[in-house]
């Protein structure tokens, strides 16, 4: 059984890594944002993996993650107020993808309607506590370029 991340659980990370040893269950660390935060994530989408956005939750492979708070970012807007509006892939593909640059939206989108296509050097990273978690499901791929280290140790 893979170790969770708990709150208040040290972590160490080595920065010395091979790319093409990075898969799926691994911890890594990474910055993100215009301050550059590191967080600590598990890899859940690589390179050449297919999302496919459904209502309710994200699909890769066989791998279901929740995300009904996102639901209400990307509810279709109807002109009927009985509506309680539909959900989205397509907006909400867009927003997965709008800080790729344009050659990086095209790989991702050449998907279908629900899908999205990871692009080359980038990954979809979860928190161990996916319905506390703010992750890739709200900030999109997240850059090989951005990764700082892979965690070995959890105590």
């Amino acid at each position: 059984m893979e170790e969770i991340i708990q709150v208040g659980d040290i972590v160490v990370t080595s920065k010395s890594f091979k790319d093409d040893n990075l898969k799926k269950g691994d911890i890594l660390s990474f910055q993100h944002g215009e301050d550059k935060t590191t967080f600590i994530k598990r890899v859940y989408g690589v390179a050449g993996d297919t999302l496919n956005l459904l209502r309710n939750y994200i699909k890769i492979e066989d791998l279901r993650i929740p995300h009904d708070s996102i639901f209400e970012m990307m509810v279709e807007e109807s002109d009927n107020p009985d509506s309680l509006g539909l959900f989205s892939s397509k907006k909400y593909q867009k927003y997965l993808v709008r800080n790729l640059s344009k050659k990086d939206q095209l790989i991702a989108l050449s998907g279908s309607e629900n899908r999205l296509v990871i692009p080359e050097g980038y990954f979809f990273m979860v928190g161990d506590n996916y319905y506390e978690s703010m992750d890739s499901r709200f900030w999109g791929f997240i850059s090989r370029e951005n990764i700082v280290g892979k965690v070995v140790f959890i105590f």
